[in-house]
């Protein structure tokens, strides 16, 4: 019993050693620069008009187009709901004292366009934004220099 606990604790050290993660070409300058894909798409679904994951992954095109795609359906959403007091088009109580109108059905359709298309955009932003993270961790892995346009493959060839 004794062996193996030694065994299990003699391999977990090994394995959590840099010259471990080295050799198999993970090296902690590796990890340090890596992006998380769930992160990214963690940031491009939250719920503010931003793609901060494609920001997060270096993306900065990507995130300018879909932060502007994003904030084209948000800001007519938003009038919309402010012209209603914020209300949805239903009543409250407030609406008998302050005589609010509902909202038309041309209204109310377009306040779920809007939406169903924010929607839409804030998925197809998450998983864009956890796509470029895997190219970016990929390039990382590579050594490809974005600013000269190639890659660096280094390949280690044992030695007899």
């Amino acid at each position: 019993m004794k062996k193996g606990i030694y065994f299990i604790s003699l391999l977990i050290i090994i394995i959590s050693h840099d010259g471990f993660a080295q050799h198999h070409g993970y090296t902690t300058a590796y990890n340090d620069k890596r992006k998380e894909p769930a992160i990214a798409a963690l940031l491009s679904i939250q719920p503010l008009p931003f793609a901060f994951g494609n920001f997060y992954t270096g993306n900065w095109a990507r995130g300018i187009i879909y932060t502007t795609a994003e904030l084209v359906l948000f800001i007519p959403g938003a009038i919309l709901l402010s012209r209603n007091d914020w209300g949805w088009g239903m009543h409250d109580f407030f609406s008998y004292r302050n005589e609010r109108r509902t909202w038309s059905n041309n209204e109310r359709s377009q306040f779920y366009y809007l939406l169903a298309g924010y929607m839409v955009l804030k998925i197809v932003s998450a998983f864009d934004a956890g796509y470029s993270a895997e190219i970016y961790n990929q390039n990382l892995s590579v050594g490809y220099n974005a600013q000269t346009n190639t890659a660096i493959l280094t390949l280690s060839i044992p030695i007899n």
